[in-house]
């Protein structure tokens, strides 16, 4: 009996193959399905993201006057892409669960990285917009870029993932 359930137990947690990172972004190894499960959560956020900022931050022609919405609407509409990244993080905190010790110290290093790096961005952000560098950057743009003068939502979680790509380049370089 106590050798069935021993076999039942390794049969049912041991052989599963754990999660490797370089399945998300290595040319050779991207797995779709894999990216789509783990970061579903970030593409509705960004989705989200993008809406609220030519919603409710940008001056559009035939854009709503959205002031004369209730509170508690805009307030929902807002708070959206919060939650959803909320949920993306647990996603992303169950994937890593599923890694081996290297691997999931490497990518919590590289999430580390991408989390201070962006964080060195964004409180840079205000002194270089005090001192014109975004007016000058962004206006021979023939794009409407309006919203790239200050942080937002979308903006944010693109510099935190390309920080965190770049992390872990560096950090996986380290322990070839």
């Amino acid at each position: 009996m106590l050798y069935n359930m021993t076999r039942m137990l390794y049969a049912a947690c041991m052989n599963t193959k754990p999660n490797d990172p370089e399945e998300l972004f290595h040319p050779k190894k991207y797995c779709l399905w894999t990216d789509l499960k783990v970061n579903y959560w970030l593409f509705f956020a960004m989705m989200a993201g993008t809406a609220n900022v030519f919603l409710f931050h940008c001056r559009l022609p035939m854009q709503e006057d959205y002031l004369t919405w209730p509170v508690w609407l805009r307030a929902v509409i807002e708070l959206i892409p919060l939650l959803a990244v909320l949920l993306w993080i647990r996603s992303l905190a169950k994937w890593m669960r599923g890694m081996d010790e290297l691997q999931r110290r490497i990518t919590l290093g590289a999430w580390l990285f991408g989390a201070a790096a962006t964080l060195g961005v964004l409180s840079l952000w205000p002194l270089l917009d005090g001192a014109g560098v975004s007016a000058v950057v962004l206006k021979p743009t023939k794009f409407h870029l309006e919203a790239l003068d200050k942080p937002n939502f979308p903006l944010t979680l693109c510099l935190v993932c390309i920080f965190y790509v770049l992390g872990h380049f560096i950090l996986s370089r380290r322990y070839k």
